[in-house]
């Protein structure tokens, strides 16, 4: 493990939603993407956007669901579960920081609205970028995770620290993004 302050700055923005909240970071380790089993390997450790591999593994579209969210002069935060349409099952839990400015405006109205997870609007849109994972992660045994997941006893949770940038290298956005085990 590292220090706190490192901890929170990896982990940012979940950091900042669990502090808003009250609640205290998971335990992690960083994993070598190489040694992150699968079927998350695949899901994660890649250069791309999560959504159409969520929605290729799991065979249905994602949607998305907001928990919390948080408007600044600088960048649009906002805590989400993603879940296959139909089923509701949630697959992915993300605490991201969108950096509304580096989008033209149709786009950012659309991720204010907060309907398609950024990764299918960013697809839709055309708009070209890529991910670069800062770290892959796995959590261990955390009650706020096994709630969003719905899933009891002890589990470890994988994950990715991202940034997504624009072909020209702006950033997009900054998010943590974690499998359902």
């Amino acid at each position: 493990m590292s220090s706190i302050a490192t901890d929170a700055e990896l982990l940012y923005p979940l950091s900042l939603f669990r502090e808003s909240e009250g609640e205290s970071l998971p335990a992690f380790d960083v994993v070598v993407g190489e040694a992150m089993p699968q079927p998350y390997r695949d899901l994660l450790v890649h250069h791309g956007d999560m959504t159409s591999r969520l929605e290729a593994f799991h065979n249905g579209r994602i949607v998305l669901d907001v928990l919390h969210r948080e408007v600044t002069a600088d960048a649009y935060r906002r805590e989400v579960v993603l879940r296959v349409e139909g089923s509701g099952l949630p697959v992915e839990y993300g605490a991201i920081e969108i950096f509304l400015m580096a989008f033209p405006e149709p786009v950012r109205a659309q991720i204010v609205e907060a309907r398609l997870p950024l990764g299918g609007l960013l697809n839709a849109h055309r708009v070209q970028y890529g991910s670069q994972p800062k770290a892959f992660i796995r959590l261990g045994a955390d009650p706020v995770m096994s709630a969003i997941f719905a899933v009891e006893g002890a589990h470890c949770f994988y994950g990715r620290c991202n940034e997504l940038v624009r072909a020209d290298g702006e950033p997009l956005a900054r998010i943590v993004e974690v499998l359902r085990p």
